[in-house]
């Protein structure tokens, strides 16, 4: 019984975090939602105060300059409402850009090491990797015979003997 306990507490957990992860990415499309929504209002707003800019000093229309500061005033209040809205949607930090791959490569911990590429693709790589994550190409390069390492001997002058 208790490696079934396990396993439905296991699935349970699973259960939890794929609801959580839900609500975070409903409450994110919520969020942007509204932010379009304000984005359109002042965008009309703003085309209002230019139709009243334009009928004022083109067509010598009599404008009151206080209908105008309200107009600009509306403006702001959209503006102050949408850094609000964005800023708690920055906190949500939901990450629906990253591609499935960087995920799992960020969960397992990958790394790449700073100036090493994979000699394919030239995408980020680790060195003590044997394979890129991009392109899958090894990323070990074939070492040559052992003899080799003799090319790396260096001669010194014998004694004066």
């Amino acid at each position: 019984m208790g490696l079934l306990d396990d396993v439905v507490q296991g699935i349970g957990k699973e259960v939890s975090r794929v609801q959580a992860r839900g609500q975070e990415m409903m409450q994110s499309f919520n969020l942007q939602t509204q932010l379009r929504e304000l984005e359109k209002k002042k965008t009309g707003k703003l085309l209002e105060i230019g139709r009243l800019v334009t009928d004022k000093y083109v067509r010598g229309e009599e404008i009151a300059e206080d209908v105008l500061k309200d107009k600009a005033n509306e403006v702001a209040g959209y503006e102050s409402e949408m850094q609000v809205l964005q800023a708690e949607l920055d906190s949500l930090k939901v990450d629906t850009e990253v591609p499935t791959s960087k995920k799992a490569e960020k969960s397992a911990g990958f790394h790449t090491s700073p100036g090493y590429e994979c000699p394919n693709c030239h995408a980020p790589a680790a060195r003590d990797k044997a394979f890129c994550p991009s392109c899958g190409e090894s990323l070990k390069r074939p070492s040559s015979s052992s003899s080799s390492s003799d090319d790396d001997v260096v001669d010194v002058e014998p004694n004066g003997n």
